[in-house]
């Protein structure tokens, strides 16, 4: 059975060795947890951002940058994605749905430590049997301050393992880091709408995205605004599966941004009109721009929504040049 943890380790390692070029800061806490910091009192890169993506998929699958036009005016970076094993490179791992929080400190983990700890409160794991068991555990952080020991006594805890065994990935939202791993987190945009609707995640076999990239921007709303507007109008996935193709065909325009009641609104200004607090928004306006499904058993292909360059620009540009 692969490990997701002993999967992605070797990359950890690497990623640890050449911490100072790929501007990132390796240290160890006092109870011997190890911290890269990808993002908070450093500046990170796009290989860091890269390394960090694949990581967080239990390096099950990749990440690589092209180039992509909004207009004639202005092109951006963007992420390609893939994925050979969606339910452990994404489901099991990518997804944000470890809840971190110590005393004052709260935050959202992600990455093959999910897969160990398994706790009630992810529900993905609801989704899948799949749990990993290995000796040394990797999570990937979020937050606005570096991990600390109380952080890294609760990883090993329920990971059962030793603090020296905690591998802690930092960053903010204002770095290129975030940028970039999470318009690479689209596929995995895509399957926790499809869990909303009751797609059989079980028949899904491979997978690939394709996202813009916000700039970086050190205002948090911004940044949190931009970030998500690259997977809501940005951002378009592809999922190779065995199913049913009524299944697929009733289910599937429900994936998109298009179902949401506030589709065309740029997420900032959803975010604050929400109280900067996710679950008070329309759930349904968490979802990627265009979904394309091959159903391997017939061999008929299907598609909805579409990438809107137009908003895009919007979002990216706000000042009055940017928006001509």
């Amino acid at each position: 059975m692969i490990s997701v943890n002993k999967n992605a380790m070797p990359m950890v390692r690497d990623l640890i060795e050449r911490a100072e070029s790929l501007g990132c800061h390796y240290f160890q806490l006092e109870n011997g947890a190890h911290v890269v910091d990808m993002g908070i009192h450093v500046t990170g890169g796009w290989e860091a951002a890269r390394m960090f993506t694949e990581i967080n998929m239990a390096c099950l699958g990749t990440c690589q940058y092209r180039d992509y036009k909004l207009s004639d005016t202005y092109s951006v970076p963007a992420v390609e994605v893939y994925c050979d094993n969606p339910l452990l490179g994404c489901l099991a791992s990518q997804i944000a749905g470890y809840p971190l929080g110590t005393g004052d400190f709260a935050a959202i983990g992600s990455g093959p430590a999910r897969a160990q700890a398994a706790l009630k409160e992810d529900h993905c794991f609801d989704y899948t049997d799949y749990r990993d068991q290995h000796h040394e555990v990797v999570i990937g952080v979020q937050s606005n301050v570096l991990p600390d020991e109380a952080m890294a006594e609760k990883v090993a805890k329920d990971c059962g393992v030793g603090p020296e065994h905690v591998y802690m990935l930092a960053h903010n939202t204002t770095c290129l880091v975030a940028s970039v791993q999470v318009s690479a987190r689209i596929m995995e945009q895509t399957i926790n709408k499809m869990i909303a609707k009751h797609f059989d995640l079980n028949t899904i076999v491979f997978s690939r995205g394709f996202c813009v990239v916000s700039p970086v921007v050190l205002d948090d709303d911004d940044a949190m605004g931009k970030i998500n507007d690259c997977l809501l109008y940005g951002g378009k996935s592809e999922f190779w599966v065995k199913w049913d193709d009524e299944k697929i065909a009733e289910i599937l325009p429900q994936l998109v941004t298009e179902n949401s009641k506030d589709y065309g609104t740029l997420f900032k200004e959803l975010f604050l009109k929400a109280d900067r607090n996710f679950y008070n928004m329309d759930l349904d306006i968490h979802s990627p721009a265009e979904v394309t499904i091959y159903n391997m058993n017939t061999g008929n292909v299907f598609h909805a929504g579409k990438i809107r360059n137009d908003l895009m620009i919007k979002s990216l540009y706000n000042n009055e040049h940017g928006q001509q």
